[in-house]
């Protein structure tokens, strides 16, 4: 005989049918169209190197290969096309892999980087320049909207914030 669900239990399992779920641009990665920009991420030292000789800001990226947060960064922001493009025009990126849980220890240059800007999790995004501790910080993942929006004004902000400084 045929076990049949308790009245409550079908009405809750019609609720969570009929509920919206996210939408598909919210969940899944934005690739970027073949010949379309993509970001070229330096390593800590020839980053700090571009910065210093182009006069662009750095932007940090801070991520680490177990962070789930850091793919959805990577996947929904960075493969934009658009983003990309500007990503590249207005920084030098660099990326700050954490290693811990892989090799048992990081790079001597991701310690200092992670010292200086006080990280606190992963992903975090740092726009600054190579040896200054001033910095404009997003930190965490807040969804693609916010990170669009934080790339998109770090620069102009990280560029008041060290007009004050002088």
């Amino acid at each position: 005989m045929p076990r049949s669900f308790p009245p409550f239990a079908a009405a809750l399992f019609a609720i969570l049918l009929a509920l919206p779920g996210p939408s598909r641009s919210d969940t899944s990665a934005s690739k970027p169209a073949p010949g379309k920009m993509s970001i070229r991420w330096r390593s800590i030292a020839s980053g700090d190197a571009e910065a210093k000789k182009s006069g662009k800001p750095a932007l940090y990226f801070f991520t680490a290969a177990w962070c789930g947060p850091c793919r959805l960064l990577a996947g929904q922001v960075f493969a934009v096309p658009e983003m990309a493009a500007q990503i590249e025009k207005d920084f030098v990126p660099i990326e700050v892999a954490d290693r811990e849980r892989e090799t048992g220890r990081n790079s001597p240059e991701m310690v200092a980087l992670a010292d200086r800007y006080r990280l606190r999790g992963f992903p975090t995004l740092v726009v600054s320049r190579p040896g200054l501790a001033a910095n404009v910080t997003l930190e965490g993942w807040e969804g693609r909207g916010k990170s669009f929006e934080f790339l998109k004004t770090a620069k102009k902000r990280f560029l008041d914030l060290e007009k004050k400084a002088h």
